[in-house]
């Protein structure tokens, strides 16, 4: 459910809201413009789904300040929403579509 949810705002370029329940992250809801979905490998062979997210607002655990281009783990992801179908985001000056990452790429702007 949140990889359709996901795919559809960024074919759509729509903001949503999401919580990120990772161990050591702060709770909340964030907001953001996903960019990209795709399969990570790892030097010890294995793999996992990640998500590119321009995080705009909500909460954060890092020093940085918003909007910022974040890296998340998709099966942490939880209460994926489109919040707001009809305004579209601006495709972010750090996305880099031929980034080297994106080799095994589910869906991407």
């Amino acid at each position: 459910m949140s990889l359709s949810i996901l795919s559809d705002a960024i074919e759509k370029r729509a903001i949503i809201s999401f919580e990120y329940n990772k161990i050591g992250k702060v709770k909340g809801i964030r907001l953001g413009a996903p960019h990209a979905i795709f399969i990570m490998h790892k030097k010890d062979g294995s793999e996992s789904t990640k998500v590119h997210i321009v995080q705009i607002d909500g909460v954060s655990d890092s020093c940085q300040t918003l909007p910022s281009f974040r890296l998340f783990d998709l099966e942490e992801l939880t209460n994926i929403e489109i919040t707001y179908p009809e305004i579209k985001f601006e495709v972010s000056e750090q996305y880099n579509s031929d980034w080297e990452g994106y080799q095994h790429t589910i869906v991407k702007i």
